[in-house]
This record gives structure tokens, C-alpha cells and sequence, in this order.
């Protein structure tokens, strides 16, 4: 312990800690960011010589309307994310951390599907959704509901049917963040509440939530910086379709980069989806900081 304290102590036994870290954050992270940037900025198709066209392909960017609808679809999807994946995971902790027997069993339960690559619930969930013989439409047929059979991946349902699928996936990864976060409240603190009054939704508003912030905040920036990025179950389900009405910011990237050989282009979405997610990864901490001094 002495020796580990004297490391700690020696300014240049830091430094050969932190510098893998610092030059990896430095230099090695920032570089693909940079360049693509830099490439957003020619004309390019990967095959022929690159043409320097500045902003222009920002501006095309811009005058896009399929571009102006993913960023609609993907604001959609944060949303409905962010209500399905926090206050269900917070039901779900609330109701798991006060049982004694079986706790173990429903958070493993809960959290398996997030061990499941996307590929596998994407597939699993589009089979689901089959009007012919999916789960749901089955279901609703059996208890004489055939009225309300519909095609969950058509142009009216497809952003709520990914944000279900999601949720379904990422709600206990959340959940054993919420769990472990209110495990750790003092005893003193919940009996002190207890005395005072405060049962049931009060002592969930006023006591819980307030002590738990600073991981709702961290689970509420990964929420939306997995929503902005979202890509893979859009992809796998149903490749932004149908006529673009699940197109997401990441799949004009893909499509525009990778099958219509517009790299220009895509670099130039790139850079703005990297430049919206540090903006508002900033605001949130930000607006959290200051709600966290204000208790």
C-alpha cells in the first residue's frame, strides 16, 4: 500500500500512467473525426479524382428532404426512447430492488436481451411484426381482435415498432443502472422519509429520483447518444423503409457513403451528427449540473 502511495505521489509515475490515454484521446480518437470533415468538403465517389467543393456539400445536405426526415425519424426515436427506456426501467427497479426472493432471477431475465447482438433481435423482432403470421397480429386473432391486425412495419407504425424493439433491448441494461443506484441510497435517508410521511409515488418524486440524478443523467446521455446514432435494428428490420419513413440519420450515412458512392456527402452528415451529439452531450450535463446544485 505504501509503495502504491509513494506511485501516486511521483508526478512523473502519473504521467507514465495517463500517457497511453492522453495520446490516445489526443491523437488517435480526433483523427477520423478530422478527416471527415475534411472529406466532406470534395466531391468523391471513391473511384474517381476528389474535386474541392467547400460547404457545397453541406448546403445539398441541407436541400435534401430525405436527409431533413431522418433527422426528424431520429428525433422520434430519441424521444420514444427515452419515455419507454427510463420510465420503464425505472418501474422495473422499483419493483426488483425491494424483493428478497427472485431478484437475481428477474434481473437476469430482464437484462438477457441486451447480451443479444442486434442482428439476431432484429430478425427476431421483424418476425414478430409479420402481418401474416407474426406474434402480435396472432394473438389478436385468437382473442377475436382481427380488427385491430395491422402491418407494424408499415409508414404509420415502423418508428414506434424500432423504438419497442429497442426498448425491449437496452430497458434492463437501465435497469440494473437504476437498481444499483438505489441500493446505494443511505437507509437513513429512506427512514427519515418514512417518518416524515412520504410513501409510495412521493417517496419515489421527492426522495429516489433527487438521490438517484446523477445516474439518470449518465442513463438519459447514453439514451440519446445510442438514439442519434441508431443504425443497426433500422437497418436489419427494415433498411429505412418503407419509402424512407425509418430512415435515421446513420442509415442516409450508410446509404449515401456506401451505396450511392457519395462519400463527399456522407462525411458531410457524419460531421453534423457528430457536431449535434457533442452539442447536446454538453447541454444535458450542463442543465444537469445545475439542477444537481440547486438540491
Amino acid at each position: 500500500m505504501k509503495k502504491l502511495e509513494r506511485a501516486f505521489g511521483n508526478k512523473l509515475a502519473i504521467a507514465i500512467f495517463i500517457a497511453p490515454a492522453l495520446i490516445l484521446f489526443t491523437f488517435v480518437i480526433p483523427l477520423p473525426i478530422l478527416h471527415s470533415f475534411y472529406m466532406s468538403l470534395f466531391k468523391w465517389d471513391m473511384l474517381s479524382t476528389m474535386t474541392y467543393v467547400g460547404f457545397e456539400n453541406y448546403k445539398e445536405l441541407f436541400s435534401d428532404g430525405i436527409f431533413l426526415s431522418s433527422i426528424w425519424h431520429t428525433i422520434e426515436i430519441t424521444v420514444l426512447s427515452l419515455i419507454f427506456q427510463v420510465t420503464l426501467g425505472l418501474f422495473l427497479a422499483l419493483c426488483i430492488v425491494n424483493i428478497t426472493k427472485g431478484r437475481k432471477y428477474f434481473q437476469n431475465a430482464f437484462f438477457i436481451p441486451n447480451i443479444l447482438s442486434s442482428a439476431v433481435i432484429g430478425i427476431l423482432w421483424f418476425f414478430v411484426y409479420n402481418y401474416d403470421f407474426g406474434l402480435i397480429n396472432s394473438i389478436l386473432k385468437s382473442v377475436g381482435l382481427d380488427s385491430l391486425q395491422q402491418e407494424w412495419l408499415s409508414q404509420k407504425y415502423v418508428i414506434l415498432a424500432l423504438s419497442i424493439t429497442t426498448c425491449w433491448q437496452w430497458v434492463g441494461y437501465h435497469m440494473i443502472l437504476y437498481i444499483a443506484a438505489i441500493s446505494g441510497i443511505p437507509q437513513d435517508i429512506i427512514e427519515a422519509a418514512i417518518v416524515d410521511g412520504a410513501q409510495g409515488l412521493k417517496m419515489v418524486t421527492k426522495i429516489i429520483i433527487p438521490q438517484i440524478r446523477p445516474v439518470l443523467r449518465v442513463s438519459i446521455v447514453l439514451i440519446i447518444t445510442g438514439s442519434l446514432k441508431y443504425f443497426d435494428m433500422a437497418w436489419i428490420m427494415t433498411e429505412g423503409g418503407p419509402d424512407f419513413a425509418s430512415e435515421t440519420i446513420a442509415t442516409y450515412i450508410y446509404r449515401t457513403a456506401f451505396n450511392k458512392l457519395q462519400y463527399g456527402l456522407g462525411s458531410a452528415a457524419s460531421t453534423f451528427l457528430f457536431a449535434v451529439s457533442i452539442l447536446i452531450t454538453v447541454l444535458i450535463n450542463k442543465f444537469a449540473a445545475k439542477r444537481e446544485e440547486m438540491y
